[in-house]
């Protein structure tokens, strides 16, 4: 009698082809699904095929969403604190914590079966040994193992312009050099000063040619000099911490994933909490750094997010020059500055920074553009830019270097940021700083005046032609504007002088 033959599921399959694409044998693979040699090699003969089906949730066999959505995310991020802290899991740990967490979100009619457990270990690939992130202390030679062994391996299936890496940073936006001294010495994990923090997500390829748009958190979710914006020039996220989270990292990378569509892409990043493993991608590979290694490995921590900082502050400070001193910053202008002084980070200073962390070698990068880190006391005295700073610049410009960005949530936090009964209303603005408040949009007929302004005013001061065209052309999309927001066709004889 033939046996029983037996069925995969989607996410199985998926399993499989992950494993082999992180370079396992397939016939280890085999051994450790219990399945046979013919089947492990059908399925990676289909992976497409299967990972579409995976994403799109077409099969039979696929897992269904949670019963309880808040309890499924509570857990996730509270298995993933307990996994960066080394804290030993079992199943009956879990259960308990599941409870607890049921208890605290309201849940009355939940119980922490054998059942729930392997679901949510199979929805989540959870398996029990060793975890990614274990080791706590880590000296070079894990960072010199991980170069010459993991790396290359990584490495060689994609090119420079598709290798990237991200990393989070946090800002102290509102900060002037006049204010410094009063941060010495004082956290920032909560209270005054996390209302005048941000975390920033940056990323950009190896080759310096591409940058990811910039993904900032604020506290606000709906900052007031937000409204009747149609467009900013960052992603904006919100939550009470100002933190990066797994459900915000997750969100991001997906998004990312689906527009890159068939475009294939390594990403790296560190193992942070807050940076869970992502099923299913389809055309990004999510790759870790050991723990303990960002200082060392991570690219945008050589030079890149100094360089974004350094080129913020100096348009805080041309600000506050220009209007003699009298400058607030509020969310709008904040995201207005780092999406420009991001524009200006360089390609070479991207390529120091991959070449400092070892991940490619001098005869890869360009040169490093030493302008784009120029130190703040620097730039003055080369621009002569005036100034009345009684502030050490250089404790200005670090002030922020070491800011927490995500961190380990208690269980009142995990609940407090997954229960859809906390969650801030669409119409609620969080801030209360009355400095935020809504900023009146120019009129078209103040737009169209300023864009003829300053084509007279290059007429008579800039010798690059590619510039005045340019300004033609803002001239001409306002111009439009202008004439479409007619209300009544107008004749031009309503303009000519009557005799």
């Amino acid at each position: 009698m033939a046996s029983k033959r037996k069925a995969i599921s989607v996410d199985e399959k998926v399993c499989v082809i992950r494993a082999i694409e992180k370079g396992e044998k397939k016939s280890d693979v085999g051994r450790r699904f219990e399945l046979s040699q013919s089947t492990v090699a059908t399925i990676w003969k289909n992976q497409k095929t299967i990972l579409q089906a995976a994403l799109e949730g077409n099969s039979s066999k696929k897992l269904r969403k949670p019963k309880f959505e808040d309890l499924d995310q509570a857990m996730l991020s509270w298995f993933n604190n307990q996994r960066q802290n080394n804290v030993p899991i079992s199943g009956p740990i879990v259960k308990a914590k599941a409870e607890k967490f049921a208890n605290q979100l309201g849940i009355i009619d939940f119980k922490a079966s054998e059942g729930w457990l392997g679901k949510f270990k199979h929805r989540h690939q959870i398996t029990y040994g060793k975890m990614n992130g274990e080791a706590r202390d880590v000296d070079m030679n894990v960072t010199n193992n991980w170069i010459s062994t993991v790396w290359p391996k990584l490495k060689m299936k994609y090119s420079p312009e598709d290798i990237f890496n991200a990393d989070e940073t946090g800002l102290f936006f509102k900060l002037t050099p006049d204010k410094t001294l009063k941060f010495k010495g004082e956290k920032c994990v909560g209270g005054k000063l996390s209302k005048e923090r941000i975390t920033v997500l940056v990323a950009a390829n190896m080759s310096g040619t591409e940058k990811r748009k910039l993904l900032v958190i604020g506290k606000s979710k709906n900052p007031r000099c937000f409204k009747n914006i149609k467009q900013l020039p960052v992603t904006y996220k919100a939550n009470k911490s100002a933190w990066m989270t797994s459900q915000i990292f997750e969100e991001e990378v997906r998004k990312w994933d689906a527009e890159l569509k068939s475009r294939k892409i390594l990403l790296l990043v560190d193992n942070c909490p807050a940076h869970p493993i992502i099923s299913n991608l389809r055309n990004i590979e999510l790759a870790f750094f050991p723990a303990n290694t960002t200082s060392i490995l991570q690219p945008m921590d050589q030079s890149v997010i100094k360089s974004l900082k350094g080129h913020y502050r100096r348009k805080m400070l041309m600000d506050m020059i220009e209007t003699d001193g009298k400058v607030s910053i509020n969310m709008l202008q904040a995201v207005n500055f780092l999406s420009k002084a991001w524009q200006e980070v360089t390609a070479a200073t991207i390529q120091h920074s991959f070449r400092h962390a070892g991940l490619c070698s001098s005869q890869e990068t360009n040169q490093f553009d030493s302008e784009d880190n120029l130190p703040l006391s620097e730039w003055i005295r080369q621009f002569n830019v005036p100034n009345n700073f009684n502030e050490d610049l250089q404790s200005y410009e670090n002030i922020d270097e070491d800011v927490a960005t995500t961190g380990t949530l208690t269980d009142e936090q995990i609940v407090d940021l997954v229960s859809k009964s906390q969650e801030t209303p669409d119409n609620q603005d969080e801030e209360d700083d009355q400095v935020d408040k809504a900023e009146s949009p120019p009129t078209i007929q103040q737009a169209l005046d300023a864009a003829k302004l300053v084509e007279i005013f290059l007429l008579f001061n800039q010798d690059d032609s590619t510039t005045y065209l340019d300004m033609n052309r803002i001239h001409k999309i306002i111009q439009n504007k202008y004439w479409h927001s007619k209300k009544r066709q107008t004749k031009l004889s309503d303009y000519m002088c009557k005799q």
